[in-house]
């Protein structure tokens, strides 16, 4: 698909807790959003110019947990509330602030909860948002677990606990991210429109590859007697054309060694490859989220990705992605 950055309209409106809806766009100096790699929180940063209007400065009218919305063509692309506020009385005097959407919460709260075997993947991410008033649309694969205790946890400490479970077992990846006050769980890269970018739309790639972290070998120990030495039980190799980087699993009372098996098949899966981390700058296309598939052409980079992380830039308009190839 293509996008004509000329077109775009940025906005950015607050709603006070006086009732009154403020027009901020004229004010701002600056102003990014999007979602970092390892946070499940949309985030927005925002400078204003702070000056007086009819009711009052904009430092005054801007508080923590003001509601702000920004648009692009008056569609609503991020909605949150001000979680840190920050004025500077300067030559240049500014007002700027950071918002989050409504995962934030789940994020700066912890819980105690226990779920008996035999619930499904959908049945415990909805459970545990309905205590929080999380409205949930589910349209990933589900899961049977086993017992599942959840104690002294954040809530987005929870919820990913449960879905990672599930992802170790199902053959696909899902992404969580709020959209309009709805937790969305999807697999990644499902999206129906796929963009592509290549050439001029594409300023700079950054393709990084490290062995740091890489696991090639897995050894399978049993429970060791007193002092001796544990007994090898099995020995899982990967990918040993890097060398041997070896990694150990105990296998306990608790755990079968089929279960000691498939958990150093997961080691060799997650981290059987050499790292790679892709980044790249190009115009902005305000739609993409994280765990979007897009398309690449550039530098060394050919093919499809998965959106890892994203920020958008709605004064340049601009936007940085952290990739994951498909």
């Amino acid at each position: 698909m293509a996008v004509d950055i000329t077109n775009l309209k940025y906005s950015i409106k607050a709603f006070l807790s006086s009732g009154d809806v403020l027009d901020l766009t004229g004010l701002c100096t600056s102003m990014t959003w999007g979602e970092e790699k390892n946070s499940i929180a949309q985030k927005a940063d925002v400078t204003l110019a702070n000056i007086k209007i009819e009711k009052g400065f904009i430092s005054d009218l801007i508080e923590l947990c003001s509601q702000v919305i920004l648009y692009v063509n008056e569609k609503e692309v991020f909605k949150g509330i001000v979680w840190d506020w920050s004025y500077t009385s300067a030559l240049q005097k500014e007002v700027s602030f950071t918002a989050y959407d409504k995962m934030i919460y789940l994020t700066q709260s912890k819980g105690n909860t226990y779920y008996s075997s035999g619930k499904s993947t959908q049945f415990l991410v909805e459970d545990i948002c309905k205590e929080w008033g999380i409205a949930v649309c589910y349209e990933w694969e589900s899961w049977t677990h086993g017992k599942t205790p959840l104690k002294n946890m954040e809530i987005s400490q929870q919820l990913t606990t449960v879905l990672d479970e599930a992802q170790t077992k199902l053959d696909s990846k899902y992404v969580m991210l709020m959209e309009k006050d709805t937790l969305v769980i999807r697999k990644k890269g499902s999206n129906a429109d796929v963009y592509y970018f290549h050439g001029k739309n594409v300023e700079s790639t950054k393709d990084h590859l490290t062995l740091q972290g890489l696991v090639t070998k897995v050894l399978v120990y049993g429970k060791s007697e007193e002092d001796q030495r544990p007994p090898l039980l099995e020995s899982v190799d990967g990918n040993l054309e890097y060398g041997t980087l070896q990694e150990i699993v105990t296998k306990d009372s608790n755990k079968t060694l089929d279960d000691a098996r498939k958990e150093a098949q997961n080691i060799l899966k997650e981290k059987g490859k050499p790292e790679e981390s892709i980044s790249i700058s190009t115009i902005d296309v305000p739609m993409i989220r994280k765990g979007d598939k897009i398309k690449l052409v550039a530098g060394n980079l050919s093919g499809y990705f998965i959106v890892e992380g994203v920020n958008h830039d709605g004064m340049t308009k601009t936007m940085e992605m952290e990739l994951e190839r498909v």
